[in-house]
């Protein structure tokens, strides 16, 4: 019996695609919100408001028992520093220098380092000698250096040369950056070919002082790492496409039969959004707005007294449900997990999957191992009441530690690897405390610092990585660069591959930091051998990637490449493996509106078959306090992948559809997964259409209205680029000027 909702819904989103300059639909709501905060969730409340008038404050049980003071989180008292029993700082070592001619030096260095007009080698080579010299420096008195790179900062404007809205001194302090700074210049490896200060003064943000280190590897590096099993065995590839035959030659599976598996990702519960406070700043001492410190200087220009601007001052107030330019208060964090509920009605869910970031959006000095736990804790408790016996399986983001985007491998010397260890205790125990991990899996995130493996059904497993351990800002990825995997996280999961091909299963990555798009976000070393992995496994063991981090909605696509350098792989369609979703935030920061995905997973390959995409409008929450209407937030329906992707008569007409699968005329069957070929697929069919990638654009950030709009011909090109990349070199090749919507 034709489906006559699903062609007209379809017809529909194909005729909005003809039409250029046609807006995507906001889509039909499917639960609308109650008012009341579920109080029911926590062991108490410090503060009910009464009209909406300011955030609820849940008391939040921990873990061990206790609770998290009032003070961790009120809106009026923001906290000026972590407590200095968090200070982190590496032992003093032998050295003969002198500490007064090491500090002259640095600072000689930095003046000449941060003047503009030196030729590009003469930066590179001004900047590993200023490395050297702050080596030296933490050699002999570490205990000074923050202090000096913090008056180093300040003196030339570092901060300001790099766009970062921080304040030098409290930043760099032995509590935050300064400290963890510290240990990375003792530790890194300076003799003489080592690829250290290259890879530090490479990745120094906008200022690119020298070249990044080579991503290639050596076919000896790659012959040992995938232990002489460089390639999948020809069983294991034959065992597969007997089975891609058998799923081609069958009808659809029907939607009732698949696993209903919802993707949430950056959620950043701020307990300290203050409602009625400026939304749309400019400048505040925090690096969000909604704060009880936050202004617009276009519209207040007097000395500034916290939380007291007149509303004749303010250009936005900060909304009870949300605002656009901020991160998840207490009452859409609650709203948002009933739309998850709501939305599994009584069947629920198979199992959901989280890519991490608990954490709020703070100046660094703001942070603090309470306000890690609390987060964790109190999400994750909130997890557990709402998906009840529902599997989470979970995994850590950049936020989700303090000082935040840093953790230790435990390779490292002086004892820095354990450094971090409160935060993986207290993850293991509390996902253990949940029922979502058994003791060996809690002991494998132990040991491999947030890394783990699941196999939440028979056939398939999960693995879970710390991005972390690629992500740029992490200062300890500095150390010994030469090795693109120091904390062993690769070395785990390229285990669990070859365990997982040996024994017929399917395959899941989860992780937080994505790899390619714009190449911003990942080192290029860990970050190709990643793609190597990919390109081994894919798609015979391998099915899928799921990322989060840039809270906006998007892909990037891996193609084979299996001589260690990704730059080289042939990007064509027919070669695509593999793709990584990238899922959109729950948080609006920053002009974003708030997101849930529910994927439509084949129960034998687990290969997506569909992903339905949820959110709510912010800009409707004025009209709900200000009509004083009885409900709280609305979430619709955005879109459904297949139905907005899945067209390919431009790719046809033009003679460049090259995915290799039979066409159900010029849509893509209903019995193929949405694999990597069908994401190759699109991009091709971008090319023929590129009103796609305007509508994409518009998904991307769920139709805020305050986004930027991909309209252009340069648009267009750079994010197909992106969606091309896989890996950070190759991400590194797109114009860099389109890769967000919401920055």
């Amino acid at each position: 019996m034709v489906n006559v909702a699903r062609l007209l819904a379809c017809a529909a989103v194909l005729a909005g695609f003809v039409q250029a300059g046609a807006k995507p639909s906001q889509g039909t709501p499917v639960y609308t919100g109650v008012k009341s905060f579920p109080t029911e969730v926590f062991a108490g409340m410090y503060y009910t408001p009464k009209n909406m008038e300011q955030e609820p404050r849940p008391v939040v049980s921990r873990l061990n028992g206790g609770v998290f003071p009032d003070s961790l989180n009120n809106p009026t008292q923001l906290p000026t520093a972590p407590p200095a029993s968090e200070a982190l700082m590496p032992p003093k070592l032998h050295g003969k220098e002198q500490v007064d001619a090491l500090v002259n030096d640095a600072f000689n260095i930095a003046g000449q380092l941060f003047h503009q007009s030196n030729p590009p080698s003469l930066s590179c080579n001004l900047c590993k000698a200023g490395v050297a010299t702050l080596q030296k420096l933490a050699h002999v008195n570490p205990e000074i250096l923050p202090d000096v790179m913090g008056t180093i900062c300040d003196t030339f404007g570092v901060f300001a040369l790099l766009n970062y809205k921080q304040e030098c001194k409290r930043t760099l302090s032995k509590a935050v950056y300064g400290g963890p700074i510290t240990e990375v210049l003792s530790a890194a490896n300076l003799t003489e070919g080592a690829i250290d200060a290259q890879g530090i003064c490479g990745q120094i943000p906008a200022l690119n002082l020298c070249p990044k280190p080579s991503e290639r590897f050596s076919d000896d590096f790659l012959n040992s790492w995938f232990r002489g099993k460089r390639h999948a065995p020809k069983h294991v590839t034959k065992r597969w496409s007997q089975i891609k035959q058998r799923k081609d030659s069958q009808p659809k599976t029907p939607k009732s039969q698949l696993l209903r598996v919802p993707h949430l990702t950056d959620l950043h519960l701020d307990g300290r959004y203050m409602v009625g406070t400026e939304s749309d700043c400019t400048y505040g001492e925090t690096v969000a707005c909604c704060r009880v410190n936050s202004y617009n200087l276009t519209k207040y220009h007097g000395q500034f007294v916290h939380g007291h601007l007149p509303d004749s001052d303010i250009v936005h107030k900060a909304n009870y449900w949300g605002s656009l330019e901020c991160d998840t208060p207490w009452s859409l964090m609650a709203n948002s997990f009933q739309a998850l509920k709501e939305l599994g009605g009584d069947r629920g869910w198979d199992f959901t999957i989280f890519t991490g970031d608990l954490v709020v959006h703070d100046d660094l000095y703001r942070y603090s191992h309470d306000l890690v736990e609390y987060s964790e804790q109190s999400i994750y408790d909130m997890f557990k009441h709402y998906l009840g016996d529902t599997p989470l399986i979970p995994s850590l983001g950049n936020h989700d530690t303090s000082p935040e985007n840093i953790m230790a491998p435990d390779s490292l010397p002086y004892g820095m690897g354990n450094e971090y260890q409160w935060d993986v205790e207290y993850i293991a125990e509390l996902w253990s405390s949940k029922n979502w991990l058994n003791k060996k899996q809690a002991n494998q995130v132990r040991t491999h610092q947030g890394a783990y493996s699941i196999s939440p059904r028979e056939g398939f497993r999960i693995i879970a990585l710390n991005t972390d351990f690629w992500y740029y800002v992490n200062f300890y990825n500095y150390i010994n660069m030469e090795n693109p995997d120091m904390s062993g996280n690769l070395r785990f999961l390229t285990d669990e591959l070859l365990a997982a091909e040996e024994a017929g299963e399917r395959v899941w990555i989860i992780g937080h930091v994505l790899t390619g798009w714009s190449g911003e976000e990942a080192l290029n070393r860990p970050g190709n051998l990643f793609y190597q992995i990919v390109s081994r496994f894919a798609p015979h063991t391998l099915a899928h990637i799921f990322f989060g981090h840039t809270h906006e909605d998007h892909f990037q696509l891996f193609y084979f490449n299996d001589n260690g350098a990704s730059l080289t792989a042939d990007r064509s369609t027919k070669n695509a493996v593999a793709q990584a979703f990238i899922a959109p935030s729950v948080t609006p920061y920053i002009k974003l509106n708030p997101a849930i995905r529910v994927m439509h997973v084949d129960p034998e390959t687990y290969e997506v078959m569909d992903y339905d995409q949820y959110y709510s409008q912010i800009a409707e929450y004025d009209d709900i306090i200000h009509k004083k209407l009885n409900h709280g937030p609305v979430w619709r329906h955005l879109y459904s992948a297949r139905d907005a992707y899945g067209d390919f008569h431009g790719s046809l007409n033009k003679g460049n559809y090259q995915a290799g699968v039979t066409l159900n005329g010029t849509r893509w069957p209903d019995n193929a997964p949405l694999n990597g070929t069908f994401w190759a697929a699109l991009t091709d069919e971008m090319e023929a259409r590129p009103e796609l990638v305007t509508y994409f654009s518009e998904y991307q950030s769920r139709l805020s209205p305050t986004a930027h709009k991909c309209t252009s011909a340069k648009c267009h090109k750079a994010n197909i680029c992106y969606m091309r990349s896989g890996s950070p070199l190759q991400g590194q090749q797109c114009d860099s000027s389109y890769s967000a919507v919401g920055r």
